[in-house]
């Protein structure tokens, strides 16, 4: 019975990614998807800024595995600021594959070459969800004032109403309804069996790793560190509009707006944001900035794709380093 569950919890978000990617197809078929991309490919200049929008993701990847460093520090732990990085990606590749699975990963590969407890570990994971909730919701209220006239006027247009109750809008919310039903069964699920008796078993040493924020000796730097990360999530997405002509005047507020949205859409528990980011980004730029249908579902394939690529490249390679690192000690490591 377990087996066909673990089957589930990875095919059904698959399923309902899938779904959403047809949604936010609507009319265009995958070919003209394609088409429309090797449109935005065939200039040079073009692949300068993807490969830019990469880079720069995979350098929130590594600012995250940096910022890690400083809440292991005050527990006694010495970890290679190379492990912490490779730990990072593996996770967000396994992620890539099965929602939240890249949270455990992480903790696991890196207790598997530094011995670091991986309560500790995944007590910094906590950390950083509650952080990212936090910047994510300030990020909303941002986007809420920015675009605040607009929204009020959408609100009051009844048209807008009669929008909601389309057929294709009443599949979306059918089937996110589906997603929060299966994330809330999953979640009950997990907790009472084995992350509640695990977390049971290592109480102590996960409160002390939640704990461990509070005696980060270089606050200042790990406030930085954090803004940084959240500044690369900004513009891997803002340099992407200069891939589009009808999007060469969207100022820093509109990236943050499709950041915003996007990062709610990663939020859903589907296979790296399949099908929900797609959605949240078309909905942020037909309706929000006016953009085409086309370009706005162009737009969200080219991002996702090529920090998709990013991530499981990378994550490959940190998985493998990993796995090649000979083991250490890291509570027996000198601090230079």
């Amino acid at each position: 019975m377990k087996k066909y569950s673990k089957i589930l919890d990875i095919i059904i978000p698959a399923v309902i990614g899938i779904e959403l990617v047809i949604l936010v197809l609507g009319n265009h078929s995958p070919k003209q998807i394609i088409l429309d991309l090797k449109d935005v490919l065939l200039y040079p200049s073009n692949w300068f800024w993807i490969f830019l929008s990469m880079a720069i993701g995979y350098l929130g990847e590594a600012l995250r595995g940096i910022r890690w460093k400083l809440l292991i520090e005050p527990l006694g732990y010495n970890v290679k600021t190379i492990d912490l990085i490779n730990a990072c990606a593996a996770g967000y590749m396994f992620n890539a594959g099965v929602p939240r699975s890249g949270e455990i990963a992480r903790c696991t590969l890196l207790n598997k070459v530094t011995k670091t407890p991986i309560s500790y570990l995944f007590g910094h994971v906590l950390i950083e969800r509650a952080i990212d909730i936090v910047i994510l919701i300030l990020c909303i209220v941002i986007c809420f004032i920015y675009k605040w006239s607009l929204l009020y006027e959408l609100i009051s247009n009844s048209n807008y109403f009669s929008w909601i109750m389309t057929k294709n809008s009443l599949f979306l919310i059918f089937s996110l309804v589906i997603l929060l039903f299966f994330s809330y069964n999953l979640r009950k699920k997990l907790l009472s069996i084995w992350i509640v008796k695990w977390i049971k078993k290592y109480l102590l040493q996960v409160k002390v790793g939640v704990y461990s924020i509070f005696a980060v000796k270089k606050k200042k730097l790990f406030i930085l560190y954090t803004i940084l990360i959240w500044c690369c999530y900004l513009f891997m997405t803002f340099v992407c509009f200069f891939c589009f002509e009808s999007m060469q005047d969207f100022n820093i507020w509109d990236g943050l707006l499709i950041m915003t949205i996007g990062g709610i859409g990663m939020v859903m528990p589907t296979p790296g944001g399949m099908g929900s980011y797609h959605g949240a980004v078309f909905i942020g730029l037909y309706t929000f900035l006016g953009q085409e249908a086309d370009i706005a579902t162009t737009f969200g394939f080219l991002v996702h794709s090529a920090q998709t690529i990013m991530i499981v490249v990378m994550g490959f390679l940190g998985l493998v380093l990993l796995n090649l690192k000979k083991p250490y000690n890291s509570k027996a490591i000198e601090r230079i």
